[in-house]
């Protein structure tokens, strides 16, 4: 009898932790506000999903953020355009901040493209028979989110809790495919980092009790294996040597042999090329070769990405692959070199306080326990770059559902509401 009382009391303990707690008027305001205007949310993002914005198209993109624009300047937000150079051909960044006196610097971070050219069947909103889903050019990645910051915002407004906010806000034009170099087309974001306390990630989620804590970084690679132009009938032998194609699969083959087992670490060959002569066109990702089976060929050529945790796995594996490179066989001779693309988003405890934070409150408006996605399921995005200069990120905070990068692109209409509940309720605490 005394076991099961023992029993009793230690589950009433556990079910009473995880009762959701009574909700503050405040907290009542802003959920009922977002509930009551989710019609409202919805509409704004089939407008939004109809103007066709992939990266490319700079006036569609600024179409979308200019009607953005206008919500937030109604809120009180300063909005404006940073403009990249012309000669880059893309968007540039819309910023908008509003300054109150809290002393908790936020930075939150969306972006206005898709990757759906102007060309694709795949350019309208589209519900279903139910209305539990819509699909679409970026109801997930990333219009649904650029919808959620705004209905965070216009509900935070509604309780007044922008009167003492200080948020700035960056939606960037090119997310899906960065203006090179990013150290021009990051600038705006990383400034606004480095002045910043916290960032947070409007990418999609990937279900409803996962977020990010930390995204692998990304960087190129350029191999390139050189052999004597000889006649086929002498390679092996000392005087020709092997030729460039067997030396660069050399070192590829040992690259995977000595680094594919690395937890987190991925290193894929995008283009392979080899022969007399080689060409790649680095904007279109092709490529050309010549030569003869007759005659060794003298040069090979690989260009390939590398997938990392941290800024220590990648840079071990780059003296991997460099003293791979350097032992190079008879008769040949391999360089590797190395291009930054992304930084990673590193995964820190300060993460995982945000994440606890998000979690109780999923929990307090009836959802379950929240967890973090592994990193490795995630690559590099926006809030990567702001990384090295903040105290503490989350990431995947907008809506999910499924099929991103597809002519399958679906969202799940309810998460919507509750991702915009979440931050909203976040934001109001935090500040406070």
């Amino acid at each position: 009898m005394i076991k099961h009382v023992k029993y009793l009391i230690v589950a009433g303990i556990f079910l009473s932790f995880n009762q959701p707690r009574d909700k503050t008027p405040n907290e009542k305001d802003i959920i009922d506000f977002i509930i009551k205007n989710k019609q409202n949310q919805l509409k704004l993002l089939e407008n939004l999903v109809n103007i066709n914005s992939e990266t490319s198209n700079v006036e569609g993109v600024k179409r979308n953020g200019e009607i953005i624009q206008s919500e937030l300047e109604a809120l009180g937000f300063n909005v404006k355009w940073h403009n990249l150079p012309a000669e880059m051909h893309h968007a540039g960044s819309l910023v908008a901040t509003i300054k109150g006196n809290s002393g908790k610097k936020i930075l939150i971070i969306g972006h206005l493209d898709t990757v759906f050219p102007i060309d694709s069947p795949f350019q309208r909103f589209t519900l279903s028979s139910d209305h539990q889903y819509a699909t679409g050019p970026g109801v997930i990645d990333a219009k649904g989110g650029v919808v959620t910051i705004l209905y965070v915002m216009k509900a935070l407004h509604h309780v007044g809790a922008l009167n003492n906010a200080d948020i700035t806000i960056v939606l960037t034009g090119d997310e899906e495919l960065a203006a090179k170099p990013t150290s021009i087309s990051r600038k705006t974001l990383i400034d606004i980092a480095k002045n910043s306390d916290i960032a947070l990630g409007f990418e999609f989620a990937l279900s409803p009790d996962e977020l990010i804590v930390g995204r692998r970084g990304l960087d190129e690679w350029f191999l390139t294996s050189t052999g004597k132009s000889q006649h086929s009938a002498t390679i092996f032998q000392p005087d020709t040597g092997f030729g460039a194609v067997y030396e660069a699969s050399r070192v590829l083959n040992e690259i995977r042999q000595n680094l594919s087992l690395t937890p987190g670490l991925t290193i894929n060959t995008g283009l392979l090329l080899g022969g007399q002569k080689v060409h790649e066109d680095l904007e279109t990702g092709t490529g050309s070769a010549s030569g003869r089976k007759t005659i060794v060929p003298a040069i090979a050529y690989a260009h390939g990405d590398m997938r990392f945790l941290s800024d220590q796995q990648r840079n071990e594996a780059q003296k991997n692959m460099v003293q791979i490179s350097t032992r190079s066989l008879e008769g040949t001779n391999s360089s590797i070199s190395f291009k930054p693309i992304i930084p990673p988003m590193q995964a820190t405890k300060s993460n995982d306080k945000l994440l606890a934070l998000y979690s109780t409150i999923n929990q307090n408006l009836g959802g379950s326990a929240i967890k973090a996605a592994s990193p490795a399921l995630r690559g590099g995005a926006d809030i990567s770059y702001t990384s090295p200069f903040i105290k503490a990120g989350l990431d995947g905070l907008g809506p999910w559902g499924k099929g991103a990068h597809t002519e399958n692109e679906t969202l799940e209409i309810k998460a919507l509401t509750i991702a915009t509940q979440r931050t909203a309720l976040f934001i109001a605490d935090y500040i406070k």
